[in-house]
């Protein structure tokens, strides 16, 4: 079936006469099998990429095989994008064809516009808006993308976006309504794409889950409705401006921001509407959130949305810092995870730490009363995972036990860690279930009320664990008490917070 692929691709790139490459396409989509969708779109991402390269292509024909290649194969192209968010199984190596297939219909389509250009006469049809509406959708994507791994987009991410804005802004369909996809039953202008693209990165992503960073996407949908963007600020409290002459991301409006290729908008429509939102999720979930992101608990989305309204506030929620970060410096040892960070505890008690023990490459970076910031040069990020615990000792300070809530991938490489702390010297226990009469082990890590970050003791446990009510034996420092969990306090992202009350003691 790919070898037929593979004969029907090179259709489209030569082996006929461009007027032939629409047939061609028709074919294509025709064969593309739905059980192989991942192979089939690498397929296609080359095909289309073979396109670009060739100079003999005609608009029109370039035109529609693009259009039609990209009606085509989205369907497929949205299955490895949820697949990759779900996390199923072989689902890191779909990054690159999802990376792909953005980059290269972009390509195509504005090489489209570069085309028309070219010509002495050229005429601005429908074709030419939708290729100007889904390039900017996939150029955006890419910038969507970037926040879910915690890469801040490049200059020239923004560039290209801005670019295809302006085409549409110059030949006035910037404000128009779009149906991207027959599918997908709905329109949206470049106006509203652009907005909805500047409002994320403005929702600061770096210490967001990826599903929240999702349902902000799809919330942006209702909140820019009828956003405009305009040429001059206006009296409203706070605005956000774009410079479309400028290799930059959209920002608050500050004074001297100024300039021909500036837009403005205000942040007190979204704002507003986001106030009413908040309302909506008080009565539940509304059904057509449910539906996309039917992972996101109610309480997370109330969280989220408490989230946004300070962060798209006149400020940009810096008010909102309660304690002062000190700069620091110095080599660290870093354990991530709950399971490596108990039993690296429980073999390693007694040593001490010393240069030797230390990692090149984490470096604290900034400290506060409440959390500290690092910085990782090594690879191994796919571990950096917001919400996950993480244990941090450096020379002649206590090692100090805390959570994730900030990943940003650095564009001249490493990666910055926010860190919140919840205390220091956390101890290894040991727990196991009363109902079992072969008594499996596993682990825990405890905080003493003198060594809490909030005065009041830890006790961080597996998740299966965390259920009020249930029975443990809990063993440390050689004694060993029978426990009741009494109620949940925090959900980490590899492990949950809970309460408990002592029962007796057990043994002599």
């Amino acid at each position: 079936m790919i070898d037929n692929i593979k004969t029907i691709l090179g259709s489209l790139v030569g082996k006929h006469k461009p007027s032939d490459s629409t047939v061609s396409a028709t074919q294509l989509v025709k064969n593309l099998p739905s059980d192989e969708y991942y192979t089939a779109l690498i397929e296609v991402i080359k095909a289309v990429s073979k396109i670009n390269k060739d100079a003999t292509v005609t608009l029109k024909d370039r035109i529609s095989t693009l259009l039609y290649v990209d009606s085509q194969s989205v369907g497929m192209h949205s299955k490895l994008c949820s697949e990759f968010l779900r996390g199923s199984p072989r689902s890191k190596s779909f990054l690159p064809s999802i990376l792909s297939y953005w980059t290269e219909l972009s390509n195509g389509y504005q090489l489209c516009l570069r085309q028309m250009h070219s010509a002495k006469n050229f005429v601005v049809d429908g074709n030419i808006e939708l290729a100007t509406a889904r390039a900017l959708h996939h150029q955006l994507s890419l910038v969507k993308w970037s926040a879910l791994r915690y890469i801040a987009a490049e200059g020239n991410t923004w560039q290209q976006a801005y670019h295809l804005y302006q085409f549409a802004e110059q030949e006035k369909f910037h404000t128009k309504r779009i149906a991207l996809y027959d599918r997908l039953n709905s329109s949206i202008s470049p106006e509203e794409l652009l907005i909805q693209a500047a409002m994320l990165h403005l929702a600061q992503t770096d210490n967001l889950l990826p599903q929240e960073i999702e349902a902000i996407h799809l919330l942006l949908e209702r909140l820019v409705e009828g956003v405009q963007l305009e040429l001059q600020a206006t009296q409203s409290e706070f605005q956000y401006v774009i410079n479309l002459d400028m290799p930059a991301a959209p920002q608050l409006l500050r004074r001297g921001v100024l300039g021909k290729g500036c837009r403005y908008w205000s942040g007190d429509h979204v704002v507003n509407r986001l106030a009413d939102l908040i309302l909506d999720f008080d009565q539940g979930i509304p059904e057509a959130f449910a539906r996309a992101l039917p992972d996101m608990s109610l309480d997370l989305w109330r969280d989220m949305l408490q989230k946004l309204s300070t962060r798209w506030s006149q400020d940009g929620g810096k008010s909102m810092r309660r304690h002062e970060r000190l700069s620091s410096t110095g080599q660290a040892r870093v354990e991530v995870g709950f399971e490596r960070i108990a039993h690296h505890l429980k073999v390693n008690r007694a040593m001490a730490l010393g240069e030797d023990n230390l990692m090149p490459e984490w470096r604290v970076n900034d400290t506060s009363e409440v959390g500290m910031g690092l910085i990782y040069i090594g690879r191994a990020v796919e571990s950096l995972i917001i919400g996950r615990s993480i244990w941090v000792s450096q020379k002649d300070r206590p090692h100090q036990l805390g959570i994730i809530r900030r990943v940003q991938r650095l564009p001249e490489g490493g990666t910055r860690i926010g860190v919140e702390l919840l205390g220091s010297l956390p101890l290894p226990v040991i727990l196991s279930e009363n109902e079992r009469e072969a008594v499996s082990n596993h682990n825990g890590l405890y905080i003493t009320q003198t060594n809490a970050q909030k005065g009041k003791r830890v006790f961080i446990v597996p998740k299966s664990f965390a259920k009020p009510g249930k029975l443990l034996n809990f063993l440390a420092n050689g004694k060993s008490y029978q426990i009741r969990i009494s109620s949940v306090i925090s959900q980490f992202e590899d492990c949950h917070q809970v309460e408990f009350e002592t029962l007796e003691r057990l043994g002599s």
